[in-house]
């Protein structure tokens, strides 16, 4: 099997300076009445690249933790699989990656809402606002996988 490195495109914000500067998180999060949570609004390849859109109430600055592998990942058919993060932003997060060399199928995706993801940590206002373990996490899609508080959503795109 062949292992692919597949690219991500990316937006950073430069400052007047001239250099990279760090998205800023709000000064302080207030957890929304009914809870924290979003969805997948689409999830569509077209001309071999995959675009995610989603929305929700999460704070500006959250990191959200995203699975993409191909269908034939788990049975070992084919090893295409990307993992990385989405920040959300604006009550909305969106991605775009390259499947140009995966074969026909679908995608599958899965985005995660945690505390202690893999990858940057949860900005400190985040970490704030939810707790370490996200034991003030609080909303319908909310689960406890061990002894940590996460939200994951799933979906899958064809691949033609």
């Amino acid at each position: 099997m062949h292992r692919h490195t597949l690219p991500l495109i990316c937006v950073l914000t430069v400052g007047c300076g001239g250099s990279l500067a760090p998205a800023e998180a709000p000064a302080e999060v207030v957890p929304p009445e009914g809870g924290a949570d979003y969805i997948i609004d689409s999830a569509v390849v077209e001309h071999a690249v995959l675009r995610i859109n989603g929305s929700g109430n999460l704070p500006d600055g959250a990191l959200i933790s995203y699975e993409v592998k191909h269908e034939g990942f788990d049975v070992g058919d084919y090893d295409g699989y990307e993992t990385g993060q989405i920040e959300f932003n604006g009550g909305t997060f969106t991605f775009e990656m390259s499947v140009a060399d995966w074969p026909t199928g679908h995608a599958l995706i899965q985005l995660v809402f945690e505390m202690q993801p893999t990858g940057d940590m949860q900005p400190a206002v985040i970490i704030e606002a939810y707790g370490e373990n996200g034991e003030r996490l609080t909303g319908p899609n909310v689960e406890d996988f061990g002894g940590r508080k996460t939200i994951a959503v799933f979906a899958e795109a064809e691949i033609s």
